[in-house]
């Protein structure tokens, strides 16, 4: 394996270093997101009930148990339940912006990875096949495969890594944009919820003091 490394030359080097990043982010983030899921509809439930109970405390308790970023937009929400609700949605989108720029954290790099690797590969096979023709340049006389097994060795191997580290960092790129999207998404959905919610109590509200009146 080391003469493999050997024979591809310097840019083998680099596309080794690259895969190791990418393998490095790749595994935060899945963590991260995988620890950041949670059950949006018994969460949803959870707080829902707590709300309609007008037990405001016990449903910031529930968010605060809960990890990831839906948890944060809900808790953003109820702390401020009394407010108007373009009120609320400035404070929810603001909290949202801020969890999506964490969820994205070190993903630019990744994709970086999966783009550069190939041209490091093709920047390798460049350099290989310049090798190969200086040598066939400078030999005066018959010019034998093992004169050029050098730079055709260097050409190869670094395209064919370039390829091996590119190919997985863009499936797994695009498997955690993937889980990203999905909190988002699970965001934007306990936000309405939430506004939702409110909306039903306020109504329940105003129909009371209605009905009073008319006593």
């Amino acid at each position: 394996m080391i003469g493999i490394f050997v024979k591809g030359g310097m840019l083998v080097w680099f596309i080794l270093f690259a895969s190791l990043v990418g393998a490095a982010i790749f595994l935060e983030r899945y963590i991260f997101f995988h620890r950041s899921q949670i059950a949006l509809a018994d969460f949803m439930k959870g707080i829902g009930n707590c709300i309609r109970r007008n037990n405001h405390v016990e449903a910031i308790a529930i968010c605060e148990d809960a990890p990831g970023p839906v948890a944060q937009v809900a808790k953003t929400a109820i702390l401020r339940h009394d407010r108007s609700r373009s009120e609320i949605q400035e404070a929810v989108e603001a909290v949202a912006i801020q969890e999506e720029r964490a969820l994205e954290k070190n993903l630019p790099i990744l994709w970086t990875v999966a783009q550069t690797a190939p041209l490091m590969g093709l920047l390798g096979t460049v350099i290989g096949m310049m090798r190969a023709f200086h040598t066939i340049q400078q030999q005066q006389k018959l010019i034998t495969a093992t004169d050029l097994a050098g730079g055709v060795w260097e050409a190869l191997i670094t395209t064919g890594m370039g390829l091996a580290v590119a190919i997985p960092a863009y499936v797994a790129y695009n498997l955690l944009q993937s889980r990203k999207n999905e909190l988002v998404r699970d965001m934007e959905l306990c936000a309405t919820d939430l506004m939702n919610i409110f909306a039903e109590i306020e109504r329940e509200r105003r129909k009371d003091e209605f009905d009073l009146s008319d006593h």
